[in-house]
């Protein structure tokens, strides 16, 4: 009895779930599910209605559906093509998405990137040029530009560490609460 319960169970999720398929559709997932679990081997044969189930010997799988008006294959085959893997994320791809058009913007795009895909906890000015400069973006001044942004009143960069005279000096950044919460509002 739990057995027949399973299948009964089965049979109405699937139902479920192929219920907002065309018919082509149906036929196509039924195809793939009667060779995935190779359930008549290889002999067998699909029927869309009762007509073409009696012209053949060989066993029948006869899809019973409402009458839906056939779509054309070309748009299914649209379809198709953008179900496809997206393509992976580079950091031309995201920058695309973000869209910076101010000095600073273009600098917390790249020091978004560094911290969030390449893993960095704090990065440096010539790190940001780097990669800009990687997809052929120019900035005039990283450390000029966010020498400009820390004296904003609310930074999208801070500074966490610097070493040598004023002049001379290494700072090594990392975004700020502001810095971050700018890329996640273009994100979404």
């Amino acid at each position: 009895m739990a057995k027949l319960l399973n299948e009964l169970t089965v049979m109405s999720d699937v139902a479920e779930i192929m219920a907002p398929l065309r018919r082509d559709e149906r036929r196509r997932v039924i195809e793939w599910l009667s060779d995935y679990f190779n359930v008549y081997g290889d002999e067998f044969v699909i029927a869309e209605d009762i007509e073409d189930a009696a012209e053949t010997e060989l066993p029948v799988v006869t899809i019973v559906t409402e009458e839906v008006a056939d779509e054309p294959e070309a748009e299914y085959e649209e379809a198709e093509a953008v179900e496809e893997e997206p393509a992976p994320l580079t950091f031309e791809s995201f920058y695309a998405q973000i869209a910076p058009k101010t000095a600073i913007q273009k600098i917390v795009t790249s020091a978004y990137w560094l911290e969030t895909q390449e893993g960095k906890e704090s990065w440096k000015s010539f790190e940001v040029n780097k990669l800009l400069k990687s997809i052929d973006v120019k900035v005039t001044s990283v450390s000029g530009t966010l020498a400009i942004d820390a004296k904003r009143p609310s930074p999208l960069t801070v500074v966490l560490d610097k070493s040598g005279d004023s002049m001379q000096s290494r700072k090594t950044f990392a975004l700020s609460v502001e810095g971050q919460q700018f890329i996640e509002d273009r994100l979404n």
